[in-house]
């Protein structure tokens, strides 16, 4: 019987955890502690800048002469912006992101306050025991302050929110005019790199771009979700396949007959276009509708027509 209870119960977490709402709410979380951790153990110990508003921030705040201001200025210069992400993109995204960014400032805050108790895991490592460092750590700290960033960016989007900032602007430009996610940042982001060559020096400013071409490589990779897929779902339970998957996912879908060579059995296919980030909900979803269902994944590189974008729901 113990046994029966504790099986129960991991099915209970398994389901909990397979919940789209659960993986986004933990991959907001994820992306903003690695995002924050990067930016003021890495960006900040070299002196580097980061993309977007959290880039602008640093920049203002390093201007200033008060670097710890930062946290403050991202939480106030992203208020416009979730008013752009919640009417353009979606109400979910916006909350989502909003969670994030108030996770985000509240963590590099912290942070920054035990970064001046002299706190900080890398210092060790590439400040030397001087405090200066040469071009090797600069460099290593530029790969590992990009690497990082992508990462906690990545992950944040591809779970539905964002780090907040410019993230939202990009993402509102992806939904509604098709315009390629990494490409605008880069554009964004290649503004912030000129005002770090003013604000702090040329050499910050190389070492800068060099993190943002990492960073842009790793969000690429992770960040999946205007990728397209056709899919097709093949099963005997055609009626209640449909209903389910234009009630979860409003998307088209076209359904034609097919007959089983080895079964010899009536059999029905449904195939729809949908974003990479969709794909696992269609398949949990098409299984707990059909068991025996059988589905195949085509990448698709692009589309023309009546397509339902706003994915982020």
């Amino acid at each position: 019987r113990s046994s029966g209870n504790r099986m129960k119960a991991m099915d209970k977490v398994y389901a909990f955890l397979k919940k789209r709402d659960t993986r986004a709410a933990l991959g907001l979380v994820t992306g903003a502690l690695i995002y924050s951790a990067a930016v003021v153990w890495l960006l900040d110990l070299g002196e580097f800048y980061a993309g977007g508003i959290t880039g602008v921030s640093q920049l203002v705040a390093n201007f200033i002469g008060y670097p710890q201001t930062k946290s403050l200025l991202i939480a106030l210069l992203n208020v416009p912006l979730f008013i752009i992400g919640w009417r353009g993109v979606s109400k979910r995204f916006a909350v989502f992101s909003l969670v994030s960014l108030v996770l985000q400032v509240l963590v590099i805050a912290v942070l920054d306050i035990l970064k001046l108790n002299g706190f900080n895991p890398f210092f060790q490592v590439f400040g030397g025991p001087d405090g200066n460092m040469d071009s090797g750590s600069l460099l290593t700290l530029a790969l590992l302050g990009g690497l990082f960033c992508g990462i906690g960016q990545g992950i944040a989007l591809r779970s539905g929110s964002s780090t907040g900032g410019l993230d939202i602007i990009s993402q509102f430009l992806s939904v509604q005019k098709e315009f390629p996610f990494v490409a605008i940042s880069l554009s964004i982001d290649s503004v912030i790199i000129i005002a770090s060559a003013f604000v702090g020096s040329l050499k910050i400013a190389v070492y800068t771009i060099i993190r943002l071409i990492i960073t842009m490589l790793v969000l690429s990779q992770i960040h999946t979700v205007y990728n397209y897929m056709k899919i097709e779902i093949i099963t005997t339970k055609k009626d209640e396949m449909r209903d389910v998957l234009i009630e979860k996912f409003r998307h088209g879908i076209t359904i034609y007959s097919a007959y089983g060579g080895y079964s010899r059995e009536q059999r029905w296919v449904l195939t729809t276009v949908c974003s990479r980030f969709e794909a696992e909900e269609y398949t949990h979803v098409a299984k707990q509708v059909d068991d025996n269902v059988f589905i195949i994944y085509t990448a698709i590189k692009r589309i023309h027509g009546l397509f339902f974008r706003r994915v982020i729901m």
